[in-house]
């Protein structure tokens, strides 16, 4: 279906994703929020196994794509509860890398918008 070389910027993208998450939870004063960003590394992680999948699996795409989603609700719920505007750059940066993903999963589907 795909080639990993194709998907290659959407892997790039999560890497610096998770990074930015690692990022956020590192500097939360709040510990009840780490279980919500511990959810968010693992709807991220669920993505990439999804991208691993999609050269020989037309769902696993669909399944990448419907993570990336739900990762960025997870993402806008953490940010809108967010205590300091420091750490918003973060959040930007993380729906950024989400939506890079997309595009480049969508681009070698030869889907376009």
């Amino acid at each position: 279906m795909t080639n990993s070389e194709a998907l290659s910027p959407a892997f790039a993208s999560l890497d610096d994703g998770d990074d930015a998450v690692r990022k956020l939870d590192a500097g939360c004063c709040d510990p009840g929020r780490s279980p919500r960003m511990a959810a968010l590394a693992e709807t991220l992680a669920a993505a990439r196994r999804e991208l691993d999948r999609m050269a020989g699996d037309e769902a696993a795409a669909e399944s990448a794509l419907a993570h990336l989603e739900d990762a960025g609700a997870q993402v806008g719920g953490l940010q809108v509860g967010c205590c300091t505007p420091k750490r918003m750059p973060l959040y930007a940066r993380i729906l950024e890398d989400l939506t890079a993903a997309q595009l480049a999963i969508n681009q070698a589907l030869n889907r376009g918008h």
